[in-house]
């Protein structure tokens, strides 16, 4: 499909970010236009001066982004105790639900510091910034069993109770292997910090999830297939295809309006050494979107952008910003992409 994208290969501009790991980005509006937005992304420190973070810890970094603007780089955001001294900390899916204004929202993050004991963390946003987190559930061993090898979630807001509904996937990394652990549930769910029993199945693919209207069923990236496919919102149960196969391995998702984003990489070895080896080595990488009205077994999706082996180190996430724009994330290569696109 080369040549047929509707975004420009080579990027427009390159947000600079602290270290590589932005493997996922959360949009949030700062202004009642859609103008100006905050990207809120995890990564890497690399400043041994910063008092917040040490070089090789992880944070939460933020940058914003208009029209016109060329940003300059990321700054920090958010770690737990917000500073330096806690080790223990490396960010992984986000899922941001927007408040009633501006500026505000609340932040969901898995932070797979203690693979054993994965944390859930709420981050309430206030005018932009992040004064407070709490832990969305519990720890317990219930909680670290049932949410080990936790990738993607997404939030939802309960509107009876005003509390929020989770739904995380777990992603086996090496589920092309025989002789893995089983049962393997896919996906788990925490209702007003409670987590729910999971399904009695067996599905390692499921990586980026989304939920495409209030209504609808959940969609999952299923990485090893190369497929989206439907999963039950009250049960997570696993079910039908909801596209075609992809050229790609789909990672992230993020919702555009009617649209679904789909980033992910074209070869797993590749990304295996980009991510093993050397962010420099190249893992050619693509986003394509799909529409939320057509989703079928039969359903290709549109080629919005491709990196070939130039631009574009194991993409995982793309999210649209003001201006025909999307960035672009990448799992371990410093620097988010802009590429600018087709109205």
């Amino acid at each position: 499909m080369e040549g047929n994208a509707l975004c420009i290969g080579e990027p427009v501009m390159t947000i600079e970010t602290q270290g590589g790991g932005s493997e996922d980005i959360a949009v949030l509006p700062l202004d009642s236009t859609g103008n100006i937005t905050r990207l809120f992304i995890r990564e890497r420190c690399n400043d041994g001066n910063d008092p917040h973070c040490k070089t090789g810890q992880w944070r939460l970094g933020s940058v914003d982004i208009s029209r016109e603007n060329t940003p300059a780089s990321t700054r920090y955001a958010w770690r737990p105790g917000n500073n330096a001294s806690e080790d223990d900390f490396e960010p992984l899916g986000m899922s941001l639900v927007l408040g009633n204004t501006p500026g505000e929202g609340t932040l969901f993050v898995i932070d797979i510091a203690r693979p054993q004991s994965v944390r859930i963390w709420q981050l309430d946003i206030s005018g932009g910034e992040i004064p407070e987190a709490t832990l969305a559930a519990p720890i317990d061993p219930q909680t670290g069993t049932r949410l080990t090898a936790a990738n993607s979630l997404q939030a939802i807001r309960n509107d009876e109770d005003e509390g929020f509904h989770l739904t995380i996937t777990r992603f086996d990394e090496y589920g092309l292997l025989p002789f893995r652990p089983t049962p393997w549930p896919a996906l788990v769910q925490i209702n007003n910090g409670m987590i729910q029993p999971p399904p009695a199945q067996d599905f390692r693919n499921a990586n980026g999830i989304i939920r495409p209207c209030s209504d609808c069923d959940l969609v999952i990236a299923s990485y090893w297939e190369r497929r989206l496919r439907f999963a039950s919102k009250e049960s997570g149960e696993i079910g039908a295809y909801a596209s075609a196969e992809l050229p790609i391995r789909p990672d992230n998702l993020r919702l555009d309006g009617e649209r679904i984003l789909i980033a992910g990489q074209h070869r797993v070895d590749l990304t295996a050494l980009n991510l093993l080896v050397s962010s420099y080595i190249p893992s050619p990488s693509a986003v394509y979107a799909i529409d939320t009205r057509s989703l079928s077994p039969d359903t290709v999706p549109t080629l919005l952008w491709e990196g070939g082996w130039k631009y574009g180190y194991s993409v995982a996430t793309a999210v649209a910003l003001p201006g025909n724009r999307l960035a672009i994330g990448q799992i371990n290569t410093p620097g988010i992409l802009v590429a600018d696109c087709s109205p």
